[in-house]
């Protein structure tokens, strides 16, 4: 009810406001967006972007804010063990630069990551409603959205065709009297992601060095590691993709002075894609070549060597009112060698068993026989302390459990950000 009220009060003020200026917001509304449809920035680093969008698709999400008809920002004010208070604000920019409010939301800390996400959307409809009472869907708006009925978008003119370019870089140096270290990076992003497509390009470089100033004069570490990911999938239909995959990699670390991997991919998803941010369980197959020039002779005393490998994935994926699972298992092998091979797994789980109380498990285990990088020759101890080159193990393993129980009052919603 309450939502309801606060929903009839936007609307009869905002419309209010607008109606001598409806006729013409319409117009340039639809004159600023291919498909008539309000422009919405969302800016917010604690949303799942996806599930929003996937929620809310009567909206055109832009990724610039001068591009935006609106723009949603969203804060966020943790009350200690409680929960959090978020505020939700609905900055009104170009046509509808005279509307500006903003809604609240308390989420308590025995909510699970998908309650939250829920009650966020529902806040965000309802703020939304009064600057969509200025497009051509104002016609089809009521108090109660039935979210079950949606309209068929329509194609948006792109001149950038989808595609989204970042440069990024960043150093930070630090020293005291006895060592100091300088570490550097710096690379490139283009993506594209469309109903058809998903495409990544993306060059990367890195440089660290370490000094250690001891009796005996200075130890030195330097490290680098510099490459290349990239990969394009296409949709084949709502339960399968295939793609390519390559990666180039020259690491100190992993004694490759050059190494690329490259080939096909395919994968099934048993749910349909469009599911994936509720539930999903997926096989992936794939299979590829390596060539790998070493930096130094390695333990099976190879130079160089050009190899063939294939791998097949499981994985799974659910997000509910009670909690959260993903896990995965992945085997794979070389071809020249089958005993060259490594078997991983992961989990997380997260689960709120009763009122207040959740818990939490994580883990990794990888079966590790297939470091044909190793380089010869013994290792000297700075080596192994300051970990400038890998070593030869087994296994790699990693473990994790928690809980936290909360009880007490279920209010302390009052933001108060004193000292």
């Amino acid at each position: 009810m309450r939502h309801v009220l606060i929903l009839f009060f936007l609307l009869t003020s905002q419309l209010a406001v607008a109606s001598d200026n409806f006729e013409k917001d319409s117009l340039d509304s639809e004159s600023n967006n291919s498909n008539g449809l309000i422009a919405v920035f969302l800016d917010c680093d604690v949303c799942d972007v996806h599930y929003i969008q996937e929620s809310i698709p009567y909206i055109n999400y832009v990724r610039d804010k001068e591009l935006a008809h609106v723009h949603i920002l969203v804060s966020h004010h943790g009350a200690g063990v409680s929960g959090t208070n978020y505020v939700i604000s609905f900055i009104g920019r170009k046509d509808y630069k005279e509307i500006n409010h903003k809604i609240t939301l308390w989420a308590p800390r025995t909510n699970t990551w998908d309650e939250t996400r829920k009650e966020k959307v529902k806040r965000m409809k309802l703020g939304l409603a009064p600057f969509i009472a200025n497009t051509k869907l104002a016609s089809s708006l009521t108090v109660s959205v039935d979210t079950e009925v949606l309209f068929e978008r329509q194609e948006i003119v792109d001149p950038w065709k989808n595609w989204v370019f970042e440069l990024y870089g960043g150093m930070n140096f630090s020293k005291e009297q006895t060592q100091n270290a300088i570490n550097a990076r710096y690379g490139f992003y283009a993506d594209k992601v469309s109903e058809n497509w998903k495409i990544r390009l993306r060059p990367y470089f890195n440089y660290n060095e370490r000094n250690f100033i001891t009796d005996d004069g200075t130890i030195t570490s330097k490290s680098r590691r510099d490459g290349f990911h990239g990969y394009a999938i296409r949709s084949i239909n709502q339960h399968w993709s295939t793609g390519f995959f390559s990666d180039i990699l020259s690491s100190t670390f992993h004694n490759m002075d050059f190494n690329t991997d490259f080939g096909p991919g395919i994968e099934y998803s048993f749910f349909p894609y469009d599911e994936a941010t509720r539930r999903a369980i997926k096989l992936t197959y794939k299979t590829g070549y390596s060539y790998n020039n070493y930096i130094e002779r390695t333990i099976f005393e190879k130079d160089v060597e050009h190899l063939f490998f294939h791998s097949l994935s499981a994985s799974a994926h659910f997000q509910q009112t009670w909690g959260s699972v993903r896990a995965g298992l992945t085997g794979s092998h070389y071809f020249h060698d089958f005993d060259a091979n490594r078997l991983a797994f992961f989990s997380e789980i997260n689960l709120r068993l009763f009122s207040g109380f959740a818990l939490s498990i994580s883990g990794d285990l990888d079966l590790v026989n297939d470091l044909v990088s190793i380089p010869k020759g013994e290792m000297s101890i700075e080596e192994i302390l300051l970990q400038q080159r890998r070593q030869a193990t087994n296994y790699q393993m990693f473990w994790a459990i928690g809980f936290t129980y909360t009880f007490g009052s279920d209010f302390e919603n009052v933001i108060n950000t004193r000292f």
